[in-house]
């Protein structure tokens, strides 16, 4: 059982997302493996700070190519369309856990690519805004 002191910690680690921060540089240099990671970090964390004030696109571990390549592996027979339990189970593989439950072409079982990347950048910008 915690005491008040590790749940007072606890909850302001959540409530700064403290873990989810240490989690997403941690990701950041382990993908990259700069030369000099401390000052990858600080850049990382420089990024994130000008992010907060303009409101720019938070540092991001997929682009564009990374995006378009998982969206070719759950459409091998490039029909330009994934199913819904396709596109859902890809967004909560990528650590997305709050998405569109009901995006455009679902109606149909049909979400396009442009539909899979743009559900799938907003939430990875959403997961990595983690100040």
């Amino acid at each position: 059982m915690a005491t008040p002191r590790e749940r007072e910690a606890a909850s302001y680690l959540e409530k700064h997302k403290i873990l989810d921060l240490m989690d997403n540089l941690a990701s950041m240099l382990f993908f990259h493996r700069p030369e000099r990671p401390r000052e990858f970090l600080i850049s990382q964390l420089e990024m994130l700070k000008v992010t907060r004030m303009r409101t720019a696109d938070s540092p991001c571990l997929f682009n564009d190519s990374n995006l378009e390549a998982i969206f070719g592996i759950l459409d091998p027979p490039r029909q330009g369309y994934i199913t819904l339990a396709q596109y859902k189970e890809a967004l909560k593989t990528l650590g997305i856990k709050t998405f569109d439950e009901s995006p455009e072409g679902c109606e149909f079982n049909r979400i396009s690519q442009d539909t899979f990347k743009k559900e799938a950048k907003d939430g990875l910008m959403k997961c990595s805004a983690t100040f």
